[in-house]
């Protein structure tokens, strides 16, 4: 999808970060546990607005993050479809990729502020937790 259909902005509400476990050892490589919540709250025929709701966890529980916002996808209604299809490699909406790749300097500078680990900036295109999906989303009709 060229950038050139949609346009997409990022408003984050709330980045929080939070140190789960004294373990702070530089020989330790925590993996990442990350649930999502991504919900449509209002659709037009050229823009639509989605709640999202992002929490990462260590393992072993070093850190967890929390981000939520809303995003806007200004575009027809073909292009914001096709956003919210789902990456068949890597099973994850590519809305949600989207997203990430806008929020992730954010968790990055904190986890630095923290002295945390931070997660990898490609971590939802490996892979994800998709607790909601697209709820709340209505089938179109003509009017």
């Amino acid at each position: 999808m060229s950038s050139s259909e949609v346009r997409i902005d990022v408003k984050l509400f709330n980045v929080a970060g939070a140190l789960t476990g004294n373990v702070q050892r530089d020989d330790i490589e925590p993996s990442f546990d990350v649930n999502v919540k991504l919900e449509e709250v209002d659709r037009s025929t050229t823009e639509a607005a989605f709640n999202f709701a992002i929490a990462m966890n260590t393992k072993p529980s070093i850190v967890r993050f929390d981000v939520n916002g809303i995003v806007r996808v200004f575009g027809e209604s073909k292009a914001v479809d096709k956003l919210l299809e789902t990456d068949p490699e890597t099973k994850v909406p590519y809305l949600l990729k989207k997203i990430y790749q806008q929020i992730f300097v954010s968790i990055f500078l904190l986890s630095g502020i923290m002295n945390a680990p931070h997660p990898p900036p490609d971590l939802l295109f490996l892979s994800v937790k998709n607790e909601a999906g697209k709820t709340e989303e209505n089938p179109e009709t003509e009017e």
